[in-house]
């Protein structure tokens, strides 16, 4: 039995103590560590195929983040713009406003009078002192909701800038943080096993998927456009954040289009729109799309990928679709791992040779067996070989680590 050193046990103690300390002052932003990790996750492989034309890593991380910025403020001007236009053609309708603005409140009362008993001056001027009385109570709840606002506002700015900082060095920093993540394990080979289902897991359950919803509003956008409905790239764009709802999906976009063209009696684009829909933004993504992106090693149940996209929005709420994936997928990795860890019995060489070391060598045998017959790599490869593409995209093979 070792002897116990007070010293070890304080630094112990004190390590504990910080390290909790950290996480509870980090815990506030946890989820925007979260989002910048994915974040760069998916948009690794537009970093990847840079750096086969430009070699210097900065540049390639900020080509994805200047994309992305680009589309997302186009994409946010041409909504209001479409806006403006359709509140200005509204306004623009005879006496819409002109008409409201220039009637008396005394008149709108009178034509009641034959049905009230209140002289319409005294009702006019009670009906003006409750609305000054409901104003002057609330003035100083809309002036509190205005500065909440107004926090919330630069709250979400400021987390937006970290998320884009931190994806900009996730990315420059991928090949290191892919060499180092291996070594966290208390058993290398099985890490490397593990990153590598995981790895996969994710592609399939986060980068399909989110290719899948991409294909979805780009089908849907040339859709609309062909059947004349207006402002089609910017249904387009609807349709594709609707798709990555799971519960909502693309079909309420089409399918409240379609409601509105039975309202004006316009049948063959309701039907149409319904048809092509179905096709097109249902039946083709998810079963000619998806199939394709997807790796069949990786392949993943749909109740599965609806279990987890789905449930925990109703336990965290929006962030839930996120966090599900994530927990889903790790337990599933880990599942998997075992299971080709395990795949071929050791055999008990010990009881024949009664020596401890062929029965280690049997286990590492068998280990690197599965590994190979499950479409991995020799786990015995050097460091290059253990981070090459096949088990974790951020590796670049022209630029090992």
């Amino acid at each position: 039995m070792k002897n116990y050193d007070p010293v070890k046990a304080i630094y112990a103690v004190v390590l504990i103590m910080v390290s909790l300390f950290a996480l509870y002052i980090t815990s506030s932003f946890f989820y925007v560590i979260i989002l910048s990790a994915l974040f760069a996750y998916v948009i690794h492989p537009v970093y990847s195929f840079c750096l086969k034309f430009v070699k210097n890593r900065q540049i390639c991380a900020l080509i994805p983040l200047g994309t992305v910025f680009i589309l997302i403020a186009s994409s946010g001007f041409m909504m209001i713009k479409a806006l403006m236009n359709e509140t200005s053609r509204i306004l623009e309708i005879p006496n819409t406003l002109n008409g409201f603005a220039n009637m008396d409140l005394r008149r709108i009362i009178g034509l009641f009078e034959p049905i009230i008993k209140t002289h319409p001056g005294k009702l006019t001027e009670s009906i003006g002192g409750y609305l000054n009385t409901l104003v002057m109570d609330y003035v100083p709840q809309i002036q509190n909701n205005i500065v909440q606002i107004s926090t919330d506002l630069s709250i979400l700015i400021i987390e937006l800038i970290v998320i884009v900082v931190l994806t900009y060095y996730l990315l420059v920093e991928s090949e290191t943080i892919a060499a180092e993540l291996p070594g966290l394990f208390p058993d290398r080979k099985v890490g490397v096993v593990f990153l590598r289902e995981l790895n996969h897991i994710y592609q399939n359950l986060f980068v399909v998927y989110f290719l899948t919803c991409l294909a979805t509003g780009v089908i849907g956008g040339i859709l609309y456009w062909v059947l004349g409905v207006p402002y089609p790239l910017i249904w387009g764009i609807v349709t594709f954040i609707m798709a990555l709802l799971p519960v909502v999906g693309a079909g309420t976009v089409y399918g409240l289009l379609a409601l509105y063209y039975v309202l004006i009696q316009n049948y063959f684009t309701a039907g149409a729109l319904v048809f092509l829909g179905i096709v097109f933004l249902n039946i083709i993504p998810d079963f000619v799309i998806r199939p394709k992106l997807a790796r069949s090693r990786a392949a993943i149940h749909p109740a599965i990928t609806l279990l987890a996209f789905a449930a925990p929005v109703f336990v965290l709420g929006p962030v839930g679709i996120i966090i599900g994936p994530l927990t889903y997928g790790f337990l599933l990795a880990v599942f998997r791992t075992k299971k080709i860890i395990g795949a071929s019995p050791v055999r008990e060489e010990s009881s024949i040779t009664g020596s401890v070391e062929p029965v280690k060598r049997a286990e590492e045998k068998t280990i690197e067996t599965a590994v190979e017959r499950s479409g991995g790599i020799p786990l015995e490869a050097s460091k290059d070989h253990i981070f090459s593409p096949e088990i974790n995209p951020w590796h670049d093979r022209k630029k090992a680590v």
